[in-house]
This record gives C-alpha cells, sequence and structure tokens, in this order.
C-alpha cells in the first residue's frame, strides 16, 4: 500500500480526486483508499502529523509513505507551484537534523507560520509537518520507502493562500505525484 499523509483537506483533496480515493474513516482522522493507495490528513502541525503516521502505520502493511504539502521560502527565486524533494529536514525549535537521501531540498519544521523573511536561512524551505512524519515513519516503514515532496506556496506571504489555492497548486501537480509514486 502507498499511503500519503497530507495535513489539511485541501491539499488532499486532488489527490483524492486524481487517484479516485474513498472516504473510509472519518474519526480519529479522515481516511481515503482505493485498492493500493490510502490518504490521512493529519492537521497542523508536527505533531499531529506524527500521531496521524502512527495511526495510519498500525492499520496497513505499507511499501511507501509519502508526506505531501505546501511549503514556504524566502527565496524569490523559487518559483511559486514548484514541486521539491526533500532531502534533509531540521527541526527548527530543537535543530535537529534528518537527512533523507542525497538528492533535493532542505526543508525546516517550524511550530508556527513563519512571515519574517529575515527569521530563516537565506534559501531555506519551511513547513509544519514534516519533521514529525518522518519522525513516526521511520519507526514502521523502511527510510528508503520514505519520501516528502513539497509544493512552494509562498515566499513567506500568506496573506494570498486559501484552500482554493492549495487545491489547485496540487492540482497542478497531480501528474507530477503520480510519476512519483
Amino acid at each position: 500500500m502507498i499511503v500519503f499523509v497530507t495535513a489539511i483537506f485541501s491539499e488532499a483533496k486532488a489527490l483524492i480526486e486524481y487517484f479516485d480515493l474513498q472516504k473510509v474513516e472519518k474519526k480519529p482522522f479522515l481516511i481515503y483508499q482505493s485498492d493500493n493507495i490510502a490518504l490521512i490528513i493529519s492537521g497542523i502541525g508536527k505533531v499531529n502529523s506524527a500521531i496521524a503516521t502512527t495511526y495510519i502505520s498500525q492499520k496497513y502493511s505499507i511499501d511507501k509513505m509519502i508526506n505531501i504539502g505546501i511549503c514556504g521560502t524566502n527565496d524569490t527565486k523559487k518559483e511559486i507551484g514548484s514541486l521539491c524533494s526533500i532531502k534533509s529536514i531540521v527541526d527548527a525549535s530543537s535543530s535537529k537534523k534528518i537527512v533523507i537521501s542525497n538528492d533535493g531540498e532542505t526543508l525546516y519544521t517550524f511550530d508556527k507560520i513563519i512571515e519574517d523573511k529575515n527569521s530563516v536561512k537565506k534559501g531555506a524551505l519551511v513547513d509544519m509537518e514534516a519533521f514529525g512524519f518522518y519522525s513516526a515513519a521511520s519507526k514502521f516503514v523502511d527510510k528508503k520507502d520514505i519520501k516528502i515532496y513539497k509544493i512552494i506556496s509562498d515566499h513567506l506571504e500568506t496573506s494570498h493562500i486559501d484552500n482554493d489555492f492549495i487545491y489547485h497548486l496540487i492540482k497542478n501537480r497531480s501528474e507530477n505525484i503520480k510519476d512519483l509514486v
């Protein structure tokens, strides 16, 4: 089974449609599924992501686990809508770093939305879930089968971001995401 973990419904909706997933559970987490794909919506934050990842890891025999969602960056040369493969994650609150692969970007997981461009390392990608996701997933799934992909949603200016905008960011990359699984 391939399992996607997203934070919010607007990140999940395009994947639910693209892979024709059906709702199979409402509580404690929304879970959608087809024959070989499942998706869980964790809620925002690394703790929620870790709990949801642990929960779904107990329900399925997992071949690959993927965290997909949006991220911000202070690098205005990185285009909104770009799909990024994550090679390492840094927990901003503890500075703990996890290396996932040799290729891709470094992602910093923060406990809150970052809107001050000067509060993060130049060129950094930022989110609120990946560190919690990976920390939990690595307890249940072979590390080579854990992937994180983020779509750039903003340059640390979040006023334009709404659910429809997020949905379309993911929808526009659905074919690319399919190729990655």
